[in-house]
């Protein structure tokens, strides 16, 4: 059985975990843009694809599976869980299964707007999420929203473009500004990561591993600690009970005040995610079952200690270019 990722990057310690979950019964295909991405030496085989914005980019995936008879597809970036899940049909024709929740539920957690008016609508407690400057004024004058509040581009992601306003100056410059905002107040005590695995088969939560942020890059968790909270294990039920999730998902929390809020919910795989798998959270596991047609137990507690640090660092890797590649 033969699984695909795509946008590999330099997630090497994914695509090794993958191939341990498969032992010899299959391999992992990687694909990238990217002509130097470090994880095509930790493949099984590689391709080279059109970027997910470029024209192509689905026609080349589809090719992709045909030549390697795909059996699982990982996407591992939320713009191409877009685009894959809405082709959901053109895989299955293939006898692909996509690891990844239904178009309707990607587009939901792909939009935070959209993501924080689910939330209201279950009775779920999300950062409150706006898009017209009008209203964020109203609720200023009225004493209902607080400086600071947090400004991203409506299409942002890995933090690019996100500032802060901390008062009626900052306020008037971003209404100056061209482009569509969202406007969410500053809730960030502190900051959680959580790693869900949703049955493909049962739509059961698996597994769960919450953590601590303490260093970001680009978006991505470069230091975290293991927790156990019962509040965030609470939410995260009634989440996944709230919606047809499906696989893995990368979700945020904040605390504020002494309460949790969902921030965002990623429908993949977290950078983060290493530290769940190297401390017994096996979500690679969990989705070879899954493909071969067998449910995983669900959840019934933590599998992981607590208080236990992840440090990512650097490495470096050297590969000799082939001739096809010179």
């Amino acid at each position: 059985m033969n699984v695909l990722i795509c946008s590999t990057g330099s997630r090497v310690k994914l695509v090794q975990y993958l191939k341990e979950a498969l032992v010899d019964d299959g391999k992992v295909i990687a694909a990238d843009w990217e002509r130097y991405s470090p994880a095509f030496d930790a493949a099984d085989d590689y391709e080279i694809i059109p970027h997910m914005e470029e024209e192509g980019y689905l026609e080349a995936v589809l090719e992709v599976c045909k030549k390697h008879a795909v059996k699982g597809l990982l996407p591992l970036m939320d713009e191409e869980a877009e685009i894959l899940s809405a082709a959901r049909e053109q895989f299955s024709e293939i006898g692909v299964s996509l690891v990844l929740s239904s178009a309707e539920i990607v587009e939901y957690c792909c939009d935070k707007l959209k993501t924080y008016e689910y939330l209201e609508r279950a009775g779920l407690p999300g950062v409150p999420t706006f898009d017209k400057v009008r209203e964020v004024e109203q609720l200023l004058e009225q004493g209902d929203l607080e400086f600071p509040l947090i400004v991203k581009p409506e299409d942002g992601k890995a933090s690019q473009g996100v500032q802060m306003v901390k008062n009626n100056a900052d306020m008037e410059k971003l209404v100056a500004q061209d482009g569509e905002f969202i406007m969410q107040p500053y809730y960030k005590d502190r900051e959680f990561g959580v790693d869900v695995y949703v049955d493909q088969i049962s739509g059961e939560m698996v597994d769960m591993f919450i953590k601590e942020k303490y260093e970001m890059n680009g978006g991505a968790t470069d230091t975290s600690i293991s927790v156990h909270d019962a509040r965030i294990e609470t939410l995260m039920k009634d989440l996944v009970a709230s919606m047809d999730f499906s696989g893995p998902l990368d979700i945020d929390c904040f605390e504020h005040n002494g309460k949790y809020y969902i921030s965002e919910i990623n429908p993949r795989l977290g950078a983060g995610y290493l530290h769940a798998h190297e401390m017994g959270c096996n979500f690679m596991d969990y989705l070879v079952r899954n493909l071969v047609g067998e449910s995983n137990p669900p959840y019934e507690g933590y599998r992981y200690e607590k208080d236990v640090v992840m440090m990512k660092y650097m490495d470096v890797m050297l590969r000799k270019i082939t001739e096809e590649e010179g």
